[in-house]
């Protein structure tokens, strides 16, 4: 049954709110972009065959007001000549500084998984960030606001939209000088289904631009179909190749 339009155009209107002058702002350290490729794969022979294939590339742009952020995610597992599993993610977010700890955002997310109740979810959120913690060695950063979201339900083959309201965390511990341990939250909220994604990840630096990373990805949606488990998790280790 179609729905208002009048969160989309709230939607939009956050994206705006971002896009114009603001207050005067306090400056970002310009660092320019800063940009990382991740790659892991395996494969097992034997009793079992399987490959396992995992990509991650983050890339983000700092200048003294504003900040871009880009994300792409690639996951594929094959057991036995069937494909088991094949996830991918894209985002982006742009952030509009206002003072020393807070800004503005405007994100728009994009996933699509093969073996979920949906053959994608899309969303364009937008709203108030804040840094909460800033240490040289810890860093927590704390997210919140609503928008959009579309998505097509597997089952039914049907299209549907609806307001979501968006809460999300990044934490940063350098407990050494070659070793750091990371957290990304991100729960999208809605009266049909709530997504809840949480990366935890462990890296250590081997050269100045080459790392070991191991990570634990939890992927929640609360309204499946039925026979569809509502959790999914993916450990991960790979290498990691930094530059700027």
């Amino acid at each position: 049954m179609p729905r208002s339009s009048r969160p989309l155009r709230s939607s939009l209107a956050l994206f705006m709110l971002v896009s114009i002058p603001a207050l005067p702002a306090i400056a970002w350290d310009a660092e320019g972009w800063e940009t990382s490729i991740e790659l892991g794969a395996s494969k097992t022979t034997g009793n079992t065959e399987s490959t396992t294939a995992k990509t991650r590339f983050r890339s983000e742009h700092t200048a003294e007001e504003w900040r871009n952020r880009i994300r792409l995610d690639g996951h594929y597992h094959e057991e036995d000549d069937d494909t088991t599993g094949q996830r991918y993610v894209g985002s982006y977010q742009l952030d509009r500084k206002l003072a020393e700890h807070d800004y503005l955002f405007g994100a728009a997310r994009y996933e699509r998984d093969r073996f979920s109740s949906f053959v994608y979810q899309s969303s364009l959120t937008g709203g108030y960030g804040r840094r909460l913690v800033d240490r040289e060695t810890v860093k927590l950063d704390a997210e919140a606001g609503g928008g959009m979201r579309q998505y097509k339900q597997r089952a039914e083959g049907t299209t549907e939209r609806e307001p979501v309201g968006r809460l999300a965390g990044n934490f940063r511990w350098d407990f050494s000088e070659n070793a750091r341990l990371t957290d990304e939250l991100l729960i999208l909220a809605g009266s049909d289904n709530t997504e809840i994604e949480n990366i935890l990840a462990l890296t250590a630096d081997m050269t100045n631009q080459l790392s070991l990373r191991t990570s634990f990805t939890v992927k929640h949606n609360t309204d499946v179909d039925p026979g569809t488990e509502k959790t999914d998790t993916i450990t991960d280790v790979s290498l990691v190749y930094r530059f700027q």
